[in-house]
């Protein structure tokens, strides 16, 4: 990588490269003499996906959104392409930001003004976004079990159908895709920056904010979740309609967006990590959190 990235392509000269996450795609911290940089190469499963990510970035920083600007190469471009073996790699260079990801305790109506903030610049995009449907919501997930040849696939599968059935029609605009809270970045002066634009689709607006007022725990089922995201969509809810209107369909819908968060969620790690990299007990888990989250969600008579 070394010899790669230092082959002309940008007016700099890297001296190490330190990683710091592995997964979708590598992280590194990348330096020069004098200066530190924040590097990511995606894998090519997700080369498709983190182009389209890298062009609305690039909208964003034109338009003075906070993301973490991106170092254009000497040609121009905002990435490099390298083929190998198994497919071709992106590499995307970005100036590096002093600070650190939001914590859950940490989210405050500035998130939600942010988040607000950029779906209204989004509305102005004109390149192309793929489309999340019950496909990409639900259907992957129950693809995966059915490989599986998971025992309750059928309770998965009904309990998806009843969701998207409450869901399906809620408005559709610019959605982020992946607003939890690590994907927001706050410097040492408090100023918030979105980060990775990789899952950016076409989808549910408030999906994002679902995400990012999310204060349940994934794999425990702990009822005060419930109420610590209730408290914190309430609070966020009014900065973000500053930039956007919001119906009472899609208030109504917004707990039923934190079930669906755990049918993309769970496909999405199945294919990174592969078929094996859970098992039946798991599931039944997931399955049982979900039953838990509706009933609570009955009881407070919200969609779930």
């Amino acid at each position: 990588m070394n010899e790669l990235i230092n082959k002309n392509y940008y007016p700099i000269h890297f001296t190490s490269f330190e990683l710091v996450r592995d997964s979708g795609s590598m992280a590194y911290v990348a330096a020069s003499t004098n200066k530190k940089y924040f590097l990511r190469v995606i894998k090519p499963a997700f080369y498709d996906t983190a182009v389209s990510g890298v062009e609305v970035q690039t909208f964003l920083q034109n338009k003075g959104f906070p993301v973490a600007p991106i170092i254009s190469t000497n040609d121009g471009k905002q990435y490099i392409t390298e083929t190998r073996n198994d497919g071709d790699y992106l590499y995307v260079l970005y100036e590096y930001i002093e600070g650190a990801e939001l914590q859950k305790g940490q989210v405050s109506e500035e998130a939600g003004e942010l988040i607000g903030k950029l779906h209204s610049l989004m509305s102005g995009y004109t390149g192309k976004l793929s489309k999340h449907n019950k496909h990409f919501y639900i259907d992957r997930y129950i693809n995966i079990l059915h490989k599986k040849k998971y025992a309750n696939v059928d309770e998965f599968e009904k309990y998806g159908d009843t969701l998207w059935a409450k869901i399906k029609d809620l408005p559709r605009r610019y959605c982020h895709g992946d607003m939890y809270h690590g994907n927001i970045y706050k410097t040492p002066n408090g100023k918030l920056y979105v980060l990775d634009f990789d899952t950016s689709c076409e989808g549910f607006p408030l999906y994002d904010l679902a995400l990012i007022c999310n204060m349940t725990d994934y794999f425990n089922y702990d009822e005060a979740g419930y109420q610590k995201t209730k408290m914190v969509f309430e609070k966020l809810l009014p900065q973000y309609q500053i930039h956007n209107e919001v119906t009472q369909t899609e208030i109504n819908c917004f707990y039923g967006l934190i079930a669906l968060y755990h049918f993309a969620l769970q496909a999405t790690v199945i294919e990174v990590h592969g078929i094996d990299c859970v098992d039946s007990k798991f599931l039944d888990k997931q399955l049982d959190w979900l039953y838990k989250w509706r009933r609570q969600c009955e009881m407070n008579n919200t969609t779930k």
